[in-house]
């Protein structure tokens, strides 16, 4: 019964009180205020905001000896406590302990905290929304409809705004609770990035238009009208044609027994036009090489754990990091290049895969035999390229993760890309202090040096950990 009851005061249910009791934090280093009338919005400066020592049971707000003002949440969080920058203080119903909830991002970058309110009941929600409201962070449209209500009724209804449109900027003074009219209409985007989405998410088209059926229109040079169009909407919106009809045309294009022709007005007099299938062109690279294009067969998607073949796409791989699927039935085309961007994953048959790995297989199969074969006659054991024990890996030459291109990929064990990757050549220094810097032969000789792992230094190296103020090494690759 006395857990159970310690876990009601802390505003806790049973199921969490041990992990609470672990977290339990004594106030000896609060001090409980109360804010006046005057307290001055999100100003943290105490002299200003007038505040007194009161009774802890008091207060709506605490200062910690380091100096952070924490505000009371409120609105069935009365024991929660919130700083400007979305750290917060969970009291027990005693007010002698206090835990620290803390917020953690999302997958869409987002702070995101649970707390468990002042009935027992854990909510998870940004944290900035938590923060806002405790310091009056509210739009007076949303102050007038949450009036009286508890923040687990907010819902989607009031809505915290990231002012400056950082999703990663979680201080108050960037925080903004407001209706839902009110954050879609500042969200809501414009015509114009509204059509350029549109047009993004269209297929190429080729269109030739003829006088009557069987009977090609021909230009000044007597030439028949064909026009090559890399969006399907702009034809829609140009000749007034529903989606449907381009791709009727095109699917029966090859059908004589259906017309595949469409009515429409081409300079100012009635035509007919025809709809086929548009290849965007191959690229074309500073040597003047023409892009390549491998086809994914029944093989590669059984190498890659795909038993079947799709029955309705056909898909094809460049050496150029482009990926192309094909509509059997309409030789509709749809190219997605993925030049640029680092570890792209992409779904064959319902299965998730690198990119690289796929050009990798397609362009390289026999590299592929040959390491294998290799690595069986000097272990004995068989290595594979799909997941397991012992899966090979697919290593870009020039150590950069985002060029995909054929020939920039190799085959290789894990241990091998690792000390591949571990005696690359470096610099480091300290932070704010790059005119210190020394070069080492190797990630190895560098995380030596500094005293800490091989994979931090990678981390370092990569840039990652740029904001992290607790770590003082900064440091680049040297390019050979």
């Amino acid at each position: 019964m006395s857990i159970k009851r310690n876990a009601e005061e802390m505003g806790a249910d049973v199921e969490d009180t041990v992990e609470r009791k672990k977290q339990c934090i004594g106030i000896e280093d609060l001090i409980f205020l109360f804010f006046t009338a005057a307290s001055c919005g999100l100003c943290q400066g105490c002299d200003l905001c007038h505040p007194e020592v009161c009774a802890p049971k008091e207060a709506n707000a605490i200062r910690t000896k380091a100096g952070t003002i924490y505000k009371q949440v409120g609105r069935g969080f009365d024991l929660t406590f919130a700083s400007l920058t979305c750290m917060f203080i969970r009291m027990r119903a005693s007010f002698k302990y206090y835990t620290t909830p803390t917020a953690r991002r999302n997958h869409n970058g987002r702070s995101i905290v649970q707390i468990t309110d002042d009935y027992g009941v854990k909510m998870f929600s940004q944290a900035l929304k938590f923060a806002s409201l405790a310091w009056g962070q509210v739009t007076p449209a949303a102050k007038l409809g949450t009036a009286g209500m508890p923040l687990r009724g907010f819902g989607s209804a009031f809505q915290v705004d990231h002012i400056d449109e950082n999703k990663t900027n979680n201080n108050v003074s960037n925080g903004l609770i407001m209706t839902k009219a009110e954050h879609d209409a500042k969200t809501k985007p414009s015509a114009e990035t509204i059509d350029k989405r549109g047009m993004s998410n269209s297929f190429p088209c080729t269109m030739t238009v003829f006088v009557s059926k069987g009977i090609p229109l021909l230009d000044s040079e007597r030439n028949p009208v064909v026009k090559n169009e890399p969006h399907r909407k702009k034809v829609m919106i140009e000749y007034k044609l529903k989606h449907s009809q381009i791709r009727d045309s095109i699917k029966y294009e090859h059908m004589p027994t259906r017309n595949s022709l469409v009515k429409i007005i081409f300079n100012d007099q009635d035509c007919l036009a025809q709809f086929s299938w548009y290849d965007l062109p191959d690229l074309v690279d500073v040597n003047g090489k023409v892009e390549i294009w491998k086809h994914v067969t029944k093989a590669d998607h059984k190498t890659m754990g795909c038993n079947k073949m799709s029955e309705i796409y056909e898909y094809f791989v460049s050496n150029m990091s482009r990926f192309k699927y094909v509509v059997r039935s309409t030789q509709n085309a749809r190219i997605t290049d993925y030049h640029g961007k680092e570890r792209p994953q992409m779904t064959l048959m319902t299965k998730k895969l690198f990119f690289h790995r796929v050009v990798a297989l397609v362009f390289h199969p026999d590299q592929l035999n040959a390491k294998i074969a290799e690595l069986k006659a000097k272990t004995g054991i068989v290595w594979t390229f799909v997941k397991g024990s012992y899966q090979l890996e697919v290593d870009h030459i020039d150590f950069k993760p985002k060029n995909h291109y054929a020939n920039n990929l190799q085959f290789l064990t894990p241990q091998e890309n690792a000390e591949r990757s571990n005696s690359r050549p470096c610099i480091i220094w300290e932070k704010g202090k790059k005119d210190a810097q020394k070069e080492y032969r190797s990630v190895v000789a560098a995380a030596k040096a500094i005293e800490c792992c091989r994979q931090t230094v990678h981390t370092i190296l990569k840039n990652t950990i740029e904001n992290n103020p607790k770590n003082k090494w900064r440091g680049e690759y040297i390019v050979e």
